[in-house]
């Protein structure tokens, strides 16, 4: 029924789980009002369910805020999440969230060992730090983050998790990891600004290091086009769709 519902409005593929909270993606030719019946109808039918929002695809500024509007429930916007294994506290109104990353979270995490220096370049509320963190062992992991409102929340979620290795920073990462040691490994999930970034990340990754950078690529062949675009690349993936020909595709790449 939820479903059926669903596609009737256009919503099927649209909705996601954040903690209590769902989230429904606005399409461009409705209102919050016509989405309505459809989140009364979630808060009634899920029971764990507390609060319904909905958001537009405008993700924008530095903070990638897009605009929401409460739609049923409670009119509150933080929640637990719980992703493999650890609890991320977060208001998903002043922190970027996207569920389709977690499947890289994990990815990445597997790949750090224990004793390395990890810089996170964009840390936003703290998954890629803290599970890198839980899962290999690192020595450090420094988490730098703009949004004040993000490096609360990762504060709150090294405590949440125990994960005292993971040091949160708040500040401009371009300027902030010129005071930080040359990394084992960087994360730059942030692919706006991948081309800044990936030059800032390989001037502070060791020799034999290794960059995780998401970037944007238009057109055909978005994989393809990610290899021949950056040095020595050892693995490339589309991570998301973003809008038509433009997509997401993070690149692993190994500084030699």
């Amino acid at each position: 029924m939820i479903k059926d519902l669903a596609k009737e409005l256009g919503l099927w593929k649209r909705v996601e789980i954040v903690g209590d909270i769902a989230v429904l993606a606005i399409p461009f030719d409705k209102t919050p009002e016509d989405v309505k019946p459809f989140a009364e109808f979630l808060l009634e039918k899920i029971p764990y369910i507390k609060s319904v929002w909905g958001h537009y695809r405008d993700t924008k500024g530095d903070y990638r805020l897009s605009t929401f509007v409460h739609l049923a429930g409670e009119k509150r916007s933080e929640t637990i999440y719980k992703e493999h294994g650890c609890k991320y506290f977060l208001d998903i109104t002043k922190v970027f969230f996207s569920s389709k990353l977690s499947y890289e979270h994990l990815r990445v995490a597997k790949q750090v060992k224990q004793g390395e220096t990890v810089i996170n370049m964009f840390a936003g509320f703290g998954p890629f730090s803290i599970l890198s963190y839980v899962l290999g062992k690192p020595s450090i992991v420094y988490s730098i983050d703009i949004n004040p409102y993000a490096y609360y929340y990762m504060m709150a979620n090294v405590d949440l998790n125990k994960a005292y290795g993971v040091i949160p920073i708040y500040g401009d990462a371009f300027k902030k990891i010129e005071h930080l040691p040359i990394a084992d490994r960087i994360i730059s999930p942030l692919p706006e600004k991948a081309d800044e970034a990936f030059k800032v990340a390989w001037d502070h990754v060791k020799q034999g290091g290794i960059i995780h950078l998401y970037t944007q690529i238009e057109g055909e062949e978005p994989e393809k086009k990610a290899r021949e675009k950056y040095p020595n690349v050892i693995f490339a993936r589309v991570v998301r769709s973003v809008k038509p020909k433009v997509y997401h595709v993070v690149v692993d790449i190994i500084k030699k």
